[in-house]
């Protein structure tokens, strides 16, 4: 592939054949090293707030043989707001195409069952399998909905439906409030597992490369009087991001189908907020850079960020974005990436076909995990889930 080539999504699944899981195969669910690593810029178009507590806290990465302390993006606000994007896109599905998500909300809602103690047993001791929000949202599907529980909860899983692309992808945690072993006889729910999905998205730390001297910038806010021209007291002191700052960051997907990996890269190449007071400062573009598949991850963040900072770690000035893009490719495409580029993942947020098939692809996910399940609480074989 030459220095300007780009991988189109159309390429994408030619390209990594071979580190990508099909949606039928009947292990899906257990891992095979198939892994597809993502490498991108964040730019902070504006002020930013990539903190963990306080006011006064700004994250910071010391560079590994240098001198230079930096901003970094921790993994789970990165997975955060990625999980989030990829929600509100799946409403505005559910919004758009509520007659197909009836459909596979319906599979969902009687996903297998079984007569307790054998076939001769009585039908009123049949055991129906389903995930309870499917059941609950089968006959009116705009009412779906799926979120990331706020803190302060007693439970990680009220939110959460268990069974969305979303959760598969991000993971989640399958308990008796998600999933329903419903005992006809006894009316009651006998599902009493506690099953955790790993999440198959994996990211780095996304690190910045100029130090935080230059990189970090003090903002003051001050009392306003109101109809008055002038200031009133300072009311406390931030530390943000300054705008321009790039962060180098790189993601890890898992055993993923090519329509989970197309929606995941068309979610991340989107975002457009981050960090702490998003809706005042928070402003971020996101520059898909590279793409790979293999059996083990190759570079980090935190190695190409270290690069970057012999060059750049005491600029007084951010450097620009294209120049950077182009040293980070020529850094990683010694690795075997090829190259991909934002705007044209972008797109596929309005191809509805796309997540259609997503939709279609963890339904079939779904069940091999009921399977699992199933094998886990009562052995032996059965026959698969249709």
């Amino acid at each position: 592939m030459s220095v300007r080539e780009y991988l189109s999504p159309d390429k994408v699944s030619e390209a990594l054949k071979n580190w990508l899981r099909e949606p039928d195969e009947p292990d899906r669910v257990y891992p095979k090293n198939k892994k597809i690593e993502v490498v991108f810029l964040v730019e902070a178009v504006n002020a930013i707030l990539p903190r963990t507590e306080g006011v006064e806290d700004i994250t910071l990465t010391k560079l590994p043989g240098t001198e230079y302390e930096v901003p970094t993006i921790l993994p789970e606000k990165l997975q955060a707001v990625t999980r989030r994007r990829m929600l509100a896109q799946l409403r505005r599905y559910r919004d758009e195409k509520p007659e197909n998500l009836k459909q596979y909300l319906k599979t969902l809602a009687n996903l297998f069952e079984y007569t307790k103690g054998g076939k001769s047993k009585s039908k009123n001791e049949k055991v129906v399998i389903r995930f309870k929000k499917a059941e609950v949202y089968s006959g009116n599907p705009k009412d779906w909905n799926c979120y990331i529980q706020p803190p302060g909860g007693d439970a990680t899983d009220v939110g959460m439906d268990g069974f969305c692309p979303a959760c598969t992808l991000f993971g989640t945690v399958i308990t008796n409030n998600v999933l329903e072993f419903y005992d006809t006889k006894k009316d009651k729910n006998i599902f009493g597992e506690s099953v955790g999905i790993k999440s198959r998205v994996e990211f780095d730390p996304a690190v910045a490369f100029v130090d935080q001297e230059k990189s970090v910038a003090d903002y003051t806010h001050n009392k306003v009087a109101d109809g008055a021209s002038w200031t009133g007291q300072s009311l406390y002191t931030e530390h943000h991001v300054a705008p321009g700052t790039l962060f180098v960051g790189k993601v890890t997907l898992e055993d993923v189908t090519e329509v989970e990996l197309k929606a995941f890269l068309a979610v991340l190449a989107t975002i457009d907020r981050l960090g702490g007071r998003e809706r005042v400062y928070g402003g971020v573009r996101i520059h898909l850079i590279g793409i790979r598949g293999g059996s083990y991850e190759t570079v980090s963040a935190l190695e190409i960020a270290r690069l970057l900072a012999k060059e750049y770690g005491e600029v007084e000035y951010p450097p620009a974005v294209e120049v950077v893009k182009e040293k980070v490719w020529n850094t990683i495409q010694n690795y075997g990436f090829q190259r991909i580029e934002s705007k044209d993942f972008k797109k596929l947020m309005d191809n509805m076909n796309l997540w259609d098939n997503l939709w279609d692809d963890t339904v079939k996910y779904d069940k091999r995990i009921v399977e699992r399940i199933l094998r886990l609480i009562r052995g032996g074989n059965f026959e698969p889930l249709e």
